[in-house]
């Protein structure tokens, strides 16, 4: 400073004293010996002087200089103190005087003496710790250590106070006043300059709605559970969220919950988050559950939330590992694994914080009323049967599930032997006929001038296509149901309108498919009637225009196997062949009993009133496990008797024309042509081939729907395989 600006200041110094000798600054009378303010007392300023045992001097009269804006030029402009950001400062509520951050000697007016000992203002933002012991201790202890920036040698310092309290000392606020960077809103920002990512996620969760949106203030913000000073890694015992002390920091909120959650299974003798011996069935973890591994603390949503209630099965399977193995082939885990959030996930039945054991008569899933009244709140018209479906059953357990695993063996047996069995006669049968072929030639189709015979009515072919489009629309809308947990087929059913709308679609499908049913079966009762009128049931049962198996087709099996390997010649089958009645009556079973599983878990409380709870879970295993392999197998079975064997390869289009060759008749079934010529009725059913045209719309047709069949067939194979 030169000698001129410093003559000048000195003068300055001497005006002001003598102008302002009576006035009040920094809410002090200046020529007064007690200076403080009234609302101070000496004690106070004692106490925040950690750096010296002596009484604070009673007169400051820094202020009546660094509060005056005509002294300081534009280069020392960072040394003028406006009193405007003194009036809320905390230091000064505090009676905190200047010299106890920046030193020096507040008692003299003049310029040399008043500046002995002064701090350099780049330590002074340094030296909060000499009044905050312990929050200065405590962050030197925690993860802000070494937050703040490097010196010369790359060390990092301590994060600086003023980085979180305000980029200024003078006009530093209270914690709570709204003004300040770490009071809520303001603070969740201030952290947010380094946390970004945290703050974004904080913005989602149910803390951060009700602060920006519901504008609570109780709501909890960054200090209240990481700690303001004594921030520690959520592993460290000190730490306000290791997992022993989560519940306790929670509480300060959330109080009666963290009372139920100490009483509940969750808290046991040990404590909410203590360590155990022993781990939940089939778990790993040996330690009881705290609030965090239920609600991800910056993914905290609301209960109710879609995301939450579909992470929820998740979270609790971290323990409960054998649980939620059997949970996720439930018609509840399956449903929460497809995103339907309305599905009854862990909390609604065992309840959230205050679970009892199973075997405690207070607990929601406690046998009896207690289980009935939880199942009502989802199913309002429960029965007491129903309370009988285990939640929790897996087929594949033999030990846990009895009765299911039998089940669930039977049908096995059941459907893979019939597909050996049927790959065995399929394979003998198409090495046969192929060499057959290249011997003899391919079978005969209708050809215009040629005459064909009556196959099938009009009845049978418009409900045959009504149901063809059933089955192609339940196996779409099964396909995307069944596996829409994994994300390729995800996209697909929200692209067709999410979980609920393929729902819709696939009891759609089955009702069009039962009604199919009903018609059929109406019109077979007709047709039965009309044959008794001249028939006895026995001939009308067992004949050879019924599709009923009888004696005969026991003789053509065996020697249709004898043809296979060359012994014997090939069956002279009459109307109805044996393949052809087990492609009629396995789908007819197969359909029945998907049908009944699949009407089962639509009106649950329907079929309870007269059975047992326990049928829901084989209904489910059968629906679930069984009806698109079954609709596979059978399809592949039909498509092979009808199209893919070598005698009608590449497509039989009977059914869609209702007509076959008569040389084809003669050729593979000269029984049947027999039979008509014997009974005098060859002539009358005899009629002109339909047109070359329609023949081939029927192709194009028939390979469409094919397909679209065998497409579905393999995304089948491919979820199947991806599960």
């Amino acid at each position: 400073m030169n000698l001129k600006m410093l003559f000048i200041r000195e003068l300055a110094f001497l005006g002001i004293l003598v102008l302002f000798s009576t006035a009040r600054v920094f809410g002090q009378d200046v020529s007064q010996d007690d200076a403080l303010p009234s609302n101070v007392n000496d004690e106070a300023v004692a106490s925040e002087r950690a750096s010296s045992e002596q009484e604070a001097p009673r007169v400051n009269h820094c202020a009546t200089c660094h509060t005056e804006p005509m002294l300081w030029d534009e280069n020392n402009q960072r040394l003028f103190v406006s009193p405007e950001s003194l009036t809320s400062d905390v230091h000064r509520q505090k009676g905190v005087a200047c010299f106890a951050c920046h030193g020096g000697d507040p008692t003299s007016m003049k310029y040399s003496s008043a500046h002995i000992g002064m701090i350099p203002l780049a330590e002074v933002a340094d030296n909060c710790a000499t009044c905050h012991q312990e929050q200065g201790l405590n962050v030197l202890k925690g993860v802000h250590a070494k937050a703040g920036e490097k010196n010369a040698q790359g060390q990092s310092a301590p994060l600086a106070c003023l980085k979180c309290h305000g980029g200024t000392a003078h006009g530093l606020l209270p914690v709570n006043d709204q003004r300040s960077p770490v009071y809520l809103d303001n603070q969740v920002r201030t952290c947010g300059a380094c946390h970004e990512e945290d703050q974004s996620s904080y913005e989602t969760t149910v803390h951060g709605n009700g602060l920006r949106e519901s504008g609570l203030t109780v709501t909890a913000v960054c200090a209240d559970c990481h700690g303001a000073h004594g921030i520690f890694y959520a592993a460290d015992r000190r730490s306000t969220l290791h997992v022993s002390n989560v519940a306790s920091t929670c509480s300060n909120c959330h109080k009666f919950i963290e009372e139920r959650l100490a009483g509940s299974v969750h808290g046991g003798v040990e404590g909410v988050g203590a360590a155990t011996e022993h781990t939940a069935t089939g778990g790993k973890v040996k330690r009881h559950p705290t609030c965090t591994d239920c609600h991800q603390g910056h993914e905290l949503l609301k209960s109710s939330n879609r995301a939450f209630r579909l992470s929820l099965m998740g979270s609790c399977g971290n323990c409960h590992t054998d649980l939620y193995s059997r949970y996720a082939l439930s018609m509840h885990g399956e449903l929460t694994h497809k995103g339907y959030a309305s599905a009854a996930e862990c909390a609604d039945c065992h309840g959230a914080h205050d679970i009892a054991p199973v075997d405690d008569p207070d607990s929601r899933v406690a046998a009896g009323a207690n289980r009935l009244q939880t199942c009502r709140k989802c199913h309002v018209y429960a029965v007491s049967n129903f309370t009988q479906y285990d939640p929790h059953a897996n087929f594949k357990d033999a030990a846990g599930s009895p009765k299911l695993h039998a089940v669930y063996e039977w049908i096995q047996f059941v459907v893979n032997g019939m597909f050996l069995l049927f790959f065995l006669h399929a394979s003998f049968w198409f090495i046969r006929a192929f060499v057959d072929r290249l011997r003899h030639g391919g079978h005969a189709t209708w050809q215009p001038e040629h005459y064909v015979l009556p196959r099938y009515g009009q009845a049978f072919r418009a409900t045959y296509v009504v149901l063809m489009a059933a089955f192609v629309g339940l196996l779409a809308t099964g396909l995307a149901l069944k596996y829409s947990d994994q994300a390729w087929l995800r996209t697909t059913a929200d692209n067709l309108g999410g979980f609920e709308t393929l729902s819709d679609w696939h009891h759609f499908f089955a009702v069009i498919a039962v009604v199919v049913f009903l018609v059929h079966l109406t019109l077979a009762i007709a047709r039965l009637k009309n044959a008794h009128a001249k028939e006895n049931w026995r001939d009308v049962l067992l004949g050879p225009d019924s599709l009923v198996p009888n004696r005969r087709d026991v003789r053509d099996l065996g020697k249709m196997l004898l043809w296979f390997v060359g012994f014997g010649r090939k069956p002279g089958f009459e109307r109805w062949t044996y393949w052809e009645k087990l492609d009629y009556w396995a789908f007819g079973v197969a359909a029945t009993f998907i049908a009944l599983s699949g009407l089962m878990l639509w009106y649950p409380n329907l079929f309870c009133l007269v059975l047992p709870g326990g049928v829901l879970n084989v209904a489910k295993m059968v629906h679930s496990q069984y009806a698109i392999y079954v609709a596979s197998v059978l399809f592949l079975i039909h498509f092979f008797h009808a199209h893919f064997r070598p005698e009608k390869f590449p497509l039989d289009q009977s059914v869609m024309t209702g007509a076959v060759s008569e040389q084809h008749l003669r050729k593979y079934r000269p029984d049947y042509v027999a039979r008509l010529e014997r009974e005098g009725r060859l002539e009358e059913l005899r009629q002109e081939a339909p047109s070359t045209k329609r023949g081939w719309l029927v192709i194009l047709g028939g390979v469409i729907v094919f397909t679209i069949a065998l497409g579905l067939l393999a995304v089948a194979l491919l979820a199947s395989l991806s599960e």
